[in-house]
C-alpha cells in the first residue's frame, strides 16, 4: 500500500524535471536571406540559389551572386511583361504612404 501513496510524488518530480530542463536552441542557427523575386522562381530554383550561395565563401563573391541573380530576375520578369513586380515595396508595405485615405480629418 505504501508505493502506490507514492507514486503521485514520483511522477510530479519526474514532470517537474521535464519542465526545469530549459529548451535545447540549435548551436548555430541558420539564417536565411530574402531572396530577390523568390515569388517569381520556382521550388527548385530557390533551392539551387540557396545551394551556390552556401557554397561561396566570400563576401565579395556572395555579392556577385546576388548581382547576377537580380540582374537575371530583371530580366525574366521584364520578359514576361512584370516588370518592377520584384522591387521591393516601402518600408511599410502596400497600404501605407501617400494615395487615397479617407481625407482630411474634420
Amino acid at each position: 500500500m505504501r508505493p502506490i501513496r507514492l507514486l503521485p510524488f514520483a511522477v510530479l518530480a519526474m514532470s517537474l524535471q521535464a519542465f526545469a530542463q530549459p529548451a535545447t536552441a540549435p548551436a548555430n542557427p541558420v539564417q536565411r536571406e530574402l531572396i530577390y523575386c523568390a515569388d517569381q522562381m520556382s521550388h527548385e530554383e530557390r533551392a539551387a540559389y540557396r545551394a551556390k550561395m552556401q557554397a561561396t565563401r566570400s563576401v565579395a563573391e556572395k555579392e556577385a551572386l546576388r548581382t547576377a541573380h537580380r540582374r537575371d530576375m530583371q530580366e525574366r520578369a521584364r520578359a514576361a511583361g512584370r516588370e518592377g513586380q520584384c522591387e521591393p515595396l516601402g518600408p511599410r508595405g502596400p497600404g501605407f504612404g501617400a494615395g487615397q485615405g479617407r481625407g482630411p480629418a474634420k
